[in-house]
């Protein structure tokens, strides 16, 4: 039961990796509007992705060329079927900031998902910088302000 290397196998898929590749870049694109700027915001992120982006081409050029010219083995494809947790988990450490050194932000975390000991610690630090006579009421209208997540302007096209 050798799995060998034809034409059409391979060439699909690279085909249509390529191809949702270059669409979603259009897409997007062709989303902003004119004269809009858009940005990556978490750079870890894209970083990670668009490595394991080449290094899949890359992997798929070895497994096919070099270690077993023209035969797909098992163990080359369950390892290949392996990489995918595993860039699962390392764009989610990436994005939770375990790698890429950046600490998770509290001005964008909602209240809701905030300890009381980290509840505790943004009141304190909120009466060091605005008084130690802050009102309990002050401190709670400051820190819903602080932790807001940033309203997108899609928001108002929505309504």
């Amino acid at each position: 039961k050798d799995f060998f290397l034809e034409g059409l196998g391979p060439s699909t898929i690279v085909g249509s990796a390529a191809f949702n590749l270059l669409m979603i870049i259009a897409v997007c694109i062709v989303a902003i509007p004119d004269g809009e700027v858009r940005r990556i915001k978490e750079m870890t992120v894209y970083i990670c992705t668009a490595s394991w982006s080449v290094f899949a081409y890359l992997w798929l050029l070895v497994i096919l060329l070099l270690i077993s010219p023209h035969v797909v083995e098992v163990w080359e494809g369950v390892l290949t079927f392996l990489c995918f947790p595993i860039l699962t988990f390392l764009a989610f450490a990436c994005d939770k900031g375990w790698i890429g050194g950046k600490a998770v932000d509290r001005h964008h975390r909602s209240l809701e998902d905030m300890t009381e000991a980290e509840l505790a610690e943004a009141f304190a630090e909120l009466r060091k910088t605005h008084g130690s006579n802050l009102s309990n009421e002050h401190a709670a209208r400051l820190l819903a302000a602080q932790t807001r997540k940033p309203v997108s302007r899609a928001t108002y096209r929505s309504h």
